[in-house]
C-alpha cells in the first residue's frame, strides 16, 4: 500500500478551499479546486485499495463528480437538477445492490424494526413535506423527485439497518455514508426550495465531501470483512470437521 497521507491531507485542502470560495464568492476558487475533490479521493482510493480496483465503486464517485460539474456549470439551469438527480439515482442503486450484497448475519429484533420504522416513517415525512411545497419546478417535475427521494430513502434505510444487525467495520462507514449523503440532500433540499442561507449551503459541501471519504472507507472494509468471514467460515468447517473425525 503507497503512502495515502499527502492525497488524504489534498483532499483535505480542496475540500477547505471549496468551503471559502462559497463563503466568499471566489469564483476562481471554486473553479479550481471543486473539480479536483473527486479525482484526488479517488486516487486516495487506489493507493488504499487492497484488491482490484471496484468498477460500481469508480462508476459511483464519477457520476457525482459528473454532478459537481453541471452544478457548478449550470447552477441555475431547471434542467440541470434532474440530469444531477439522475446520477444520484444511479450511484444509490448501486450502492443499494452493494448493501444488500454485503448483507451478513441480518438480525430482524424487535428494536431493530422499530427502529427502521420510526426512521422510514420520519424520512417519508419530510419527502412529502418537501414534494408538497408549492414550487414550480417540484410540480412540474414531481415523479423524478419522488423516485430520488425513494431510492434515497431505500438507501439510507438498509445502511442503518445493516450496522444495527452487523456493527462491522465496513457497515459502520456504509452507515456514515447514507446518513452524510441524506443530511447533504436535505439541507441541499432546504436551502434551495426553503430558505436560502449560506449555513445551509455549507453543510451540504461539508456532508457531501464526507460522504465520499466514508465511500472510499466502505468499500475498502467490506472486502477486508469479507475476507475475514471468509476465514471464520473456513476455521468453523475445520472444527466441525475434526469434531466428525473425532
Amino acid at each position: 500500500m503507497k503512502d495515502s497521507k499527502p492525497s488524504i491531507i489534498l483532499y483535505i485542502i480542496a475540500g477547505i478551499m471549496v468551503l471559502i470560495g462559497k463563503a466568499f464568492n471566489f469564483e476562481l476558487i471554486l473553479l479550481l479546486f471543486k473539480p479536483m475533490v473527486v479525482p484526488v479521493i479517488y486516487y486516495y482510493y487506489l493507493q488504499t485499495k487492497t484488491k482490484n480496483t471496484s468498477v460500481g465503486f469508480s462508476i459511483c464517485i464519477w457520476l457525482f463528480f459528473l454532478s459537481d460539474l453541471i452544478v457548478m456549470i449550470y447552477p441555475d439551469s431547471g434542467n440541470a437538477i434532474l440530469y444531477v438527480m439522475v446520477c444520484g439515482m444511479v450511484s444509490y442503486l448501486l450502492l443499494i445492490n452493494f448493501a444488500i450484497k454485503g448483507a451478513t448475519n441480518i438480525k430482524y429484533s424487535p428494536f431493530n424494526i422499530i427502529f427502521i420504522s420510526i426512521l422510514l416513517l420520519l424520512l417519508g415525512f419530510m419527502l412529502f413535506t418537501i414534494l408538497n411545497l408549492k414550487i414550480e419546478d417540484i410540480i412540474n417535475n414531481y415523479f423524478i423527485y419522488l423516485t430520488y427521494g425513494i431510492v434515497l430513502i431505500i438507501l439510507v434505510a438498509i445502511s442503518v439497518f445493516n450496522n444495527l444487525s452487523d456493527s462491522s467495520t465496513s457497515n459502520l462507514h456504509l452507515c456514515c455514508m447514507g446518513l452524510c449523503i441524506l443530511v447533504s440532500d436535505l439541507f441541499y433540499a432546504f436551502n434551495k426550495f426553503i430558505i436560502a442561507l449560506p449555513l445551509l449551503d455549507h453543510i451540504n459541501i461539508i456532508t457531501q465531501f464526507m460522504s465520499y471519504y466514508f465511500m472510499v472507507s466502505y468499500f475498502n472494509s467490506r472486502r477486508t470483512d469479507a475476507a475475514k468471514n471468509n476465514i471464520k467460515s473456513t476455521d468453523k468447517w475445520k472444527e466441525s470437521t475434526v469434531i466428525k473425525d473425532e
